[in-house]
């Protein structure tokens, strides 16, 4: 219920100090903030404070959905497989999600909401800073290789992005209304965001575990990225 601040000003004119005061108790009181709430996730533990119930849900489903992935059956040749997966060798273990969870629990310790000019942001200091389009603009694909990514920027020095190179002939699957030419959303080494969001774009590819067709798109779209 907002404040009538004419009726407050009249309060302060007609009634008495301390019948005004009560007043302006209860037109506070009724004022609608927005609580703060500590969830748990995981093992290792990662808090979230500041986001709404359905936000909450929305982490929660998201980190689900992580730790529920299982490679299955191959849905493309072996041997394919032998030559793109670089996900062991990244990753350092077997592609899976209770590892993955705890790879991503151990590197983000904290899930903060803030109203950011960008989806999330990770400064390298183990905290990650989610605004309102991770949960109104990405399916469940992109907020899964957005944790991955986000994950690989708290090792080392954050492994920073360079500007993609002019003449960048390559465009944003997730973002098609950006061109990337000359805007920091490339990498010039082989071990960094894109190379792990890649990596693990692969094996989601490779074993049939979202539509394969979006899939190898923002693989194709991330491996892009990598300027060797």
């Amino acid at each position: 219920m907002p404040i009538n601040i004419t009726i407050y000003k009249k309060c302060l004119e007609t009634i008495p100090t301390v019948l005004c005061v009560f007043f302006s108790l209860f037109l506070f009181s009724c004022v609608k903030t927005t609580p703060i709430r500590k969830v748990t996730l995981g093992q290792p533990q990662i808090q979230i404070s500041g986001f709404s119930e359905e936000q909450s849900q929305v982490i929660k489903k998201t980190f689900l959905q992580l730790k529920s992935l299982a490679p299955g059956r191959l849905k493309i040749k072996k041997e394919t497989y032998k030559r793109l997966s670089r996900f062991d060798s990244l990753f350092g273990f077997p592609f899976g999600g209770e590892q993955l969870n705890n790879w991503v629990s151990q590197k983000i310790k904290t899930l903060s909401y803030g109203n950011t000019w960008t989806v999330a942001i990770n400064q390298n200091q183990e905290t990650l800073v989610i605004g309102d389009q991770f949960f109104t603009q990405l399916t469940d694909l992109e907020r899964l290789y957005l944790l991955i990514h986000e994950a690989r920027h708290s090792d080392g020095d954050g492994f920073k992005h360079i500007k993609c190179p002019n003449g960048f002939p390559f465009v944003s699957s997730g973002q098609p209304e950006m061109d990337l030419e000359n805007i920091f959303a490339c990498d010039a080494v082989k071990d960094g965001a894109y190379a792990f969001q890649s990596a693990f774009l692969f094996e989601l590819f490779a074993y049939g575990l979202f539509e394969q067709r979006e899939v190898g798109l923002v693989y194709n779209s991330s491996v892009s990225r990598i300027i060797k």
